[in-house]
């Protein structure tokens, strides 16, 4: 049993992958977030990166003219620190706007929304310095370092290369007027930005693959678990097998108090047992059960047949025999013809003789 404990080889099922997102536990990769906002940044930068430097210049330019001005006093002082705020608000806003948003949908289009306080609670076995220094001293510590600086090795080479690519245009920048030479820069840095924001993405796309893989490893199920899951959302299976009886029950006695309405005559034991034949001359070759019961349903039966002026015969044996042995909707067996024929017999006799009689009263 133990074995099959440790033996994770199915996977997640919903159910559990539902909980585990309810608990927080969800395949998320940073790198997906940080890629995502620093491509953003870079476009932002590329889209409205001149203006921005333009603007800041103005800033640092009124700053500068009032102070040089003379001797700053409250009543001139305030109004500025309140204008330059102001327009460094709108500055920045869209920005750390942007990046805000795209760090909320990179997140939500990896994992959904996920509203959950369990992260949250306290832990003390993260204040456990021993749990700590294991975590330090791991596996997955380790090759989350050696992951790390792999990227980071990709990163400097791709920013090299850029770097290289753009060195024959620095001997130029000293020639270049101010506006020129302050849109060249934007250019060559926003250049440099797209092209490391590409390596990232590419990255980013690599460890999203390895995080879902490593979290549907991690969310792996053994058979034992499954068999559990189950047991526990839908029941214990002695229980269903035990449900399916009492509905099955609950249907056979509505179908044996409604067939017992069309039944000829109904066979008792008296009390215990009750079992309704019906036959029809001509077309069926032998008698058929429509309908049995035992105990309070006997007893229903019984009342329907005497509410519908159904003849009711008392015959123990017989009546116990055919309870056990025949089936609803089950003809008569041929061990039975002869006392069964009997019955029939006497019941048409007597339900023709009652005709005659109404008739004659008539």
């Amino acid at each position: 049993m133990a074995e099959q404990d440790l033996d994770r080889s199915e996977a997640a099922t919903p159910f559990k992958l539902e909980k585990a997102k309810e608990q927080g536990q969800t395949a998320r990769s940073v790198d997906v977030v940080n890629a995502t906002v620093f491509v953003v940044a870079m476009a932002f930068a590329a889209w409205h990166g001149l203006e921005l430097v333009d603007a800041a210049f103005r800033l640092a330019r009124i700053a500068l003219v009032h102070a040089g001005s003379g001797v700053p006093s409250t009543a001139s002082a305030w109004p500025l620190a309140t204008h330059m705020l102001r327009e460094a608000a709108w500055l920045v806003l869209p920005f750390f706007g942007a990046l805000m948003i795209a760090a909320v949908v990179a997140t939500v289009a990896q994992t959904g929304i996920v509203l959950s306080t369990d992260p949250l609670k306290m832990d003390f076995d993260r204040l456990n310095p021993v749990t700590g220094l294991k975590r330090i001293l791991s596996l997955r510590t380790l090759f989350d370092g050696a992951r790390a600086c792999v990227k980071l090795i990709v990163l400097l080479l791709a920013a090299w290369y850029a770097l290289k690519s753009l060195l024959p245009q620095f001997y130029m920048v000293a020639a270049l007027p101010p506006q020129a030479f302050l849109r060249t820069l934007v250019e060559d840095a926003t250049d440099l930005g797209l092209k490391m924001a590409l390596i990232l993405a590419f990255i980013a796309f690599l460890d999203l693959l390895y995080t879902r893989r490593e979290f549907g490893r991690k969310m792996r199920m053994s058979r034992r678990e499954l068999k559990d899951e189950i047991k526990n959302r839908e029941g214990d299976p002695r229980i269903r097998q035990r449900l399916r009886e009492l509905r099955r029950e609950a249907l056979q006695r509505s179908k044996a108090l409604r067939n017992t309405r069309n039944a000829d005559v109904v066979l008792t034991n008296p009390t215990h047992y009750a079992v309704a034949l019906r036959y029809v001359h001509g077309e069926m070759d032998a008698p058929q059960v429509v309908a049995k019961g035992a105990g309070q349903l006997a007893a229903r039966m019984r009342d329907i047949a005497y509410r519908h002026h159904i003849a009711i015969v008392r015959n123990p044996g017989l009546a116990r025999r055919m309870f056990r042995e025949i089936e609803i909707e089950q003809a008569v067996p041929p061990a039975f013809h002869a006392e069964v024929a009997r019955i029939i017999v006497w019941v048409f006799a007597m339900r023709e003789q009652r005709r005659g009689l109404t008739g004659e009263a008539a």
